[in-house]
This record gives C-alpha cells, structure tokens and sequence, in this order.
C-alpha cells in the first residue's frame, strides 16, 4: 500500500525502492535532530536517553506500523514455475494471472497503471483463469487502455503456472519466461525490474 509521500517520491522520477525507503531515513534523521536539541537541555541523565530513544524510534516504529517494509522490499524474490503455457508475443511481456473476485487482484490495479505509466514499451496483458465476461469488462473498464484482458483456453495452465497464488506475475521476453513472481513476492524491488525493463 503506498502513502502519499511514496507517491510524490514516486511522480518525482525516484525508483520504486528509493520512494520505499526515503521516508525511513527522513524520520531517522528528524529523530536524531530531535534527540540533539534533548541533548542540550537541563534533564537527568536517564531522562535524556529515554527521550532521544523515543524521539528516534516513536516516529519510525509508527510509520512502519502502517506502512511496513516486507522480505520481498528488499530482496528480489522471484520464482521458477514448472509448468507454462506458450504465449503468442515476442516483445517483453508481463503476464498478470487473476482469478475472478480475487480482492488481491484487484488490489494489483493500480500498481500496474503505475508500470505501464512508467514504461509504456512494456506490454502487459492480465490473464484470467475463468470465462467471466463480467469480470472481463470490469478489468477493461478500469485497466489503463493500454493493458490487455485476456481469457485462453489454456487456462488450467495459467493456473498451474501461478501455483495457485493470486494474481502471480510473470514477465516473458521472446517468448521465454526472464522472471516471475507470486503476489506474496512482489516488492518494490520487482517493481522497479518492470520499471526499467526492455
């Protein structure tokens, strides 16, 4: 879930990771500055370090409650499908497999309008595992217009090629797979591969 300084950080031209990242630092540094102007007043020795501790942990405790930095964020965690279906592309490809309903899919909405704002070379096709014409025209309604929906007859594949795991990510190039990632797996570090990637 991104907050509005990841964003700003974001519409500014810094990577995914950096705009993770930045607001930490920012709040460690605001703490130490915090902590100096304790430093120099007139408290008890144990009341100084109890207050530099809270000022330099309080603020960075509370904004990695609502805003936490998960494995992924920081190692590239993807993983090797054993089983994949033939796709017809041959330029760099990202493959979003969706189930119908899946709330964790829908939630991948906006991140991946962010992508392929960020690098429109970058074709990207959401794959659904049921003919649902519903679902099918919802994703259209609210996909960039460039993103494709899809629905093949090889969608058993699909999903055994997600393992399950929805939505799960793969990025093809020439039609062989370069990476793919399960939604558990998908970090700020995976983002900024797609970001970049052509």
């Amino acid at each position: 879930m991104q907050n509005f300084v990841e964003t700003f950080l974001l519409n500014c031209g810094f990577s995914w990771t950096s705009s993770k990242f930045i607001p930490y630092l920012l709040l460690v540094v605001l703490g130490i500055i915090c902590g100096i102007k304790i430093k120099n007043t007139l408290l008890r020795p144990w009341l100084k370090i109890l207050a530099i501790f809270l000022c330099i942990s309080l603020p960075f405790g509370t904004y990695f409650y609502f805003f936490p930095i998960y494995h992924p964020d920081l190692i590239n965690q993807s993983y090797r499908p054993q089983i994949l279906p033939k796709i017809p592309y041959k330029a760099p490809t990202l493959i979003v497999v969706i189930l119908p309903g899946c709330p964790y899919c829908e939630a991948s909405i906006d991140i991946i309008n962010q992508i392929k704002a960020q690098n429109p070379k970058l074709h990207i096709v959401y794959q659904l595992v049921s003919d649902d014409p519903e679902s099918q025209k919802w994703f259209k309604k609210v996909l960039n217009k460039k993103i494709e929906v899809s629905y093949s007859k090889q969608a058993p594949l699909w999903m055994l090629a997600a393992e399950g795991v929805f939505p799960s990510y793969l990025l093809f190039d020439n039609k062989r797979l370069k990476a793919a990632w399960h939604n558990t797996t998908f970090g700020v570090r995976a983002l900024d591969e797609l970001r970049s990637y052509n």
